[in-house]
């Protein structure tokens, strides 16, 4: 069942608030918010601030969702006074201004298109409008994945033909043309700020080493007949989904390049980093260019990988200019990270002109083991602001849905994800991570600008953010991952220092208006 109805009719759904949660608890340590038939919550947020006020949004692992407060800055003296004795302290610099947000989303992989398709219209309405719509998260990009992820019920590519060197049976997948094209034009329905970009995870077999969907390398060397057949493969693609009404925003180099020389149990394809310098530079970039795709029509993103291989390929790929000219991005995946360390190296590479931009996090496990984890909440918040501190630009979940085992998964890489999906009961489970991602997705559009930020006397596990939206509306993101609850004093953010109390495991934003 697919739902091309939905391309002609407007998505009316009913408008509740994050308070209207339906809560339900498994063996975590927080909840679920339960969506079905009859009620679903939703996310109606008003981001403008009058002056002389500032809006609060809190969650935390014991009770809310963003919940509003609002607070007049005249009673912000009064608050100070009651805890000068507070040495921890936050400062605020709205002058330094650095990189310009891009956009947050996640992954239409097989699994999750398939995995939306098996409820309902109406829930599926629902779902694509928690996800794109003005009173759901406002995602603003999607990750496609170009043929098979490990997030697919079965390995392929599109052009499974053997030999195939004119790409003559090359054809988009039922996933591709029955579910995944229509939830793209749905996406850009709701949010005309919708990109998409699209990532390989292996080209076909047959133009392999190993001749399998899994590991190797492309047979011969960058310049020679299968990797420019390979570049013509990207070509053929954007083409084809350009002419089913997508137009790809953007294109990654290859999905992990590093995990196809080491091995893995799902589909991947191998480059060294001399090897995918000399793709870009001899076969995709040129490839691009010559049909229409160049840097003024396509984003570029190169690495596409954990952040733990950036040290080893970036420099070899944007130290030769007749590679990086055709660069536009660097792609990182949140996967081995280790926290500060793998952002100080991410950080590293913003003065090669290319911007930085998370596409890939996720965790790991059955989804039915973790539902309602606040820990796994505190993870996607933590990522993000560590990639936001160090000049990421935005950020991409893995699957946009999985069903209760973490699948359907061909490779058996069981995965957990925002929005959990039983078909069975026909309903659906926003796990903590949907509200963590709220606190930016919401708060964060396109253009806004991180500013600078510096603490005095850090309390452990205490992580902030801070940018200024096009509307001037200045938009503070705290994370608490300790037991207790933590004063804070705050320079910067009004027009007198106050002191804020962090409950307890939580996430809060705080705006103000900037004269």
């Amino acid at each position: 069942m697919i739902f091309f109805q939905l391309l002609t009719v407007f998505l009316v759904v009913n408008i509740s608030l994050a308070s209207d949660c339906v809560k339900r608890t498994y063996t975590a340590d927080s909840f679920v918010c339960v969506c079905d038939a009859d009620k679903c919550d939703r996310l109606a947020i008003e981001k403008t601030v009058k002056p002389g006020y500032i809006a609060i949004y809190d969650s935390d692992q014991k009770s809310d969702r963003l919940e509003k407060t609002i607070v007049p800055v005249g009673q912000l003296k009064n608050r100070i006074d009651r805890m000068m004795d507070n040495k921890f302290t936050l400062n605020i610099n709205v002058k330094h201004l650095n990189q310009k947000i891009l956009g947050f989303g996640g992954c239409f992989t097989d699994g999750a298109v398939l995995n939306i398709a098996s409820l309902s219209n109406d829930l599926v309405k629902s779902l694509m409008y928690d996800y794109f719509g003005e009173n759901g998260l406002e995602y603003n990009i999607g990750r496609v994945p170009i043929g098979a992820s490990d997030s697919s019920t079965h390995a392929y590519s599109l052009d499974d033909t053997p030999f195939d060197f004119t790409l003559s049976h090359f054809a988009l997948a039922e996933e591709d043309i029955k579910y995944r094209i229509p939830f793209l034009r749905i996406a850009k329905m709701l949010n005309p700020e919708f990109r998409a970009f699209a990532s390989a995870w292996s080209s076909p077999a047959w133009m392999k080493t190993t001749l399998s969907f899994k590991n190797g390398e492309l047979i011969g060397k960058p310049g020679d007949v299968y990797y420019k057949l390979w570049a013509q493969y990207y070509v053929k693609y954007l083409n084809t989904y350009l002419d089913h009404g997508v137009k790809f925003w953007g294109l990654t180099t290859l999905n992990n390049p590093p995990a196809g020389l080491r091995g893995a149990p799902w589909g991947t394809l191998g480059m060294t980093p001399e090897q995918l310098r000399d793709f870009v530079k001899l076969d995709l970039g040129p490839a691009l260019k010559a049909a229409g795709w160049g840097r003024d029509n396509l984003t570029l993103m190169i690495h596409d990988a954990g952040a733990i291989s950036m040290d080893e390929y970036l420099p070899v790929i944007l130290n030769d200019p007749e590679a990086a000219k055709y660069v536009k991005g660097i792609a990182y995946h949140w996967y081995d990270r280790k926290y500060p360390w793998t952002y100080g190296t991410i950080s590293r590479f913003i003065g090669y002109g290319a911007f930085l931009f998370s596409s890939e996090a996720g965790n790991e496990g059955v989804a039915s083991e973790h539902l309602g984890d606040w820990g796994r909440a505190e993870a996607y918040a933590l990522d993000i602001i560590a990639g936001l501190q160090h000049w990421s630009t935005g950020w991409t979940d893995w699957a946009l849905a999985v069903d209760t085992a973490g699948g359907p998964n061909w490779a058996k890489n069981w995965v957990d994800a925002t929005i959990v999906v039983n078909a069975t009961a026909q309903e659906y489970y926003k796990n903590p991570m949907y509200y963590a991602l709220a606190h930016f997705t919401k708060f964060l559009p396109i253009g806004s600008t991180h500013v600078e930020t510096s603490v005095e006397n850090a309390r452990r596990g205490v992580y902030r953010v801070a940018f200024i939206t096009s509307d001037n509306t200045l938009v503070l993101i705290l994370l608490n991952m300790d037991e207790y609850e933590i004063d804070l004093t705050i320079n910067g953010f009004a027009k007198v220092p106050f002191t804020t109390t962090l409950k307890p495991r939580s996430i809060r934003n705080m705006l103000i208006a900037l004269n």
